[in-house]
């Protein structure tokens, strides 16, 4: 391989995933392709051994594995959603790029020959991504993604629209293989909270999108991660945060709806948690959407809810 110019780059970012991150290498290794590929692993100052383990698959793979080393921790400084992009993206040498996180790993063999001998024959398309399983690393439970409505007919792939990607989180990121000519490095500028979402949302519209119904991957769930098992209202503060500012930048009908959808979501739970937060939403509703009948039953439930919460409060 070292004599030719690989057609993927994996690209990987891992920080303190000593527990995880052998399998997750181990997964892209054992790819059985027909073409050369790179791996580009950006270790953001790692404080336990995953260091140690990169060095040793860097020794052993010279010509496919090359590990970027940190010594201060670029996610704390800011960089976040765009790391790869600054750190992994600027180095590949692919006309196609993979994703996987170190916390996540790939399960099957043939999946970056299916998805580039798929994209290889249908230029048309900037992005296509497979389904995955989930792991619950304290219960050790595996479960399905969100994508079984797609395949209830038994079939092989279907075209990914951004109808589609706006309704539910299609798939994670570490099944996804892109055409590097189709992204543009300039878009997270427009952003400052850049993530997954607006990479995927910017390809869909430089070209179209497919999802596999095979299985070729499992994302991770565990304390570590940046987004797996944070709280609800963490949950509801960084989406809000991002689909606002998302809607800021893309005045789409298609942004907008997403938008609405989360404040939907936040005022929900706000008005069981944060009264305060549950009325500035749904004004913002109403600026947005001009939809009085959907203000009144927002005001109605966070009311509801706050003579629940009187009625049920011990000092009553």
């Amino acid at each position: 391989m070292s004599d030719r110019t690989p057609l993927v780059s994996i690209c990987c970012l891992t920080y303190n995933h000593e527990q995880f991150i052998r399998q997750c290498l181990d997964g892209f290794l054992m790819q059985q392709t027909s073409f050369p590929f790179e791996i580009l692993i950006h270790d953001d100052a790692s404080t336990d051994h995953t260091e140690a383990i990169l060095r040793e698959y860097e020794k052993r793979y010279p010509d496919i594995v090359f590990p970027l080393y940190e010594t201060q921790n670029k996610y704390q400084q800011g960089y976040g959603g765009r790391m790869d992009i600054e750190f992994n993206y600027k180095r590949a040498r692919g006309k196609y790029i993979a994703y996987c996180e170190g916390d996540d790993y790939w399960t099957d063999p043939n999946k970056l020959q299916r998805q580039v001998d798929f994209m290889e024959a249908h230029p048309d398309y900037s992005v296509c991504f497979h389904r995955c399983q989930h792991l619950n690393t304290y219960t050790g439970a595996l479960s399905g993604d969100y994508c079984g409505r797609y395949f209830a007919h038994g079939e092989e792939a279907v075209d990914i629209s951004l109808d589609m990607f706006f309704e539910r989180w299609i798939t994670q990121p570490l099944t996804m293989v892109f055409r590097r000519s189709n992204f543009t490095p300039q878009w997270q500028k427009q952003y400052k909270h850049y993530r997954d979402m607006h990479e995927i949302y910017h390809l869909l519209t430089v070209g179209k999108g497919r999802l596999f119904s095979f299985v070729g991957g499992v994302y991770r769930y565990h304390a570590g991660g940046v987004n797996s098992m944070i709280s609800n209202g963490k949950y509801c503060e960084t989406s809000y945060t991002i689909d606002r500012e998302f809607y800021q930048v893309n005045r789409t009908p298609l942004a907008e709806r997403n938008y609405l959808n989360t404040l939907s979501s936040c005022i929900t739970y706000y008005a069981q948690h944060d009264k305060k937060k549950a009325v500035r939403m749904t004004w913002e509703h109403l600026l947005t959407s001009h939809d009085l009948h959907a203000a009144a039953k927002f005001a109605l439930f966070i009311i509801k809810q706050r003579k629940c919460q009187q009625l049920h409060s011990p000092n009553k």
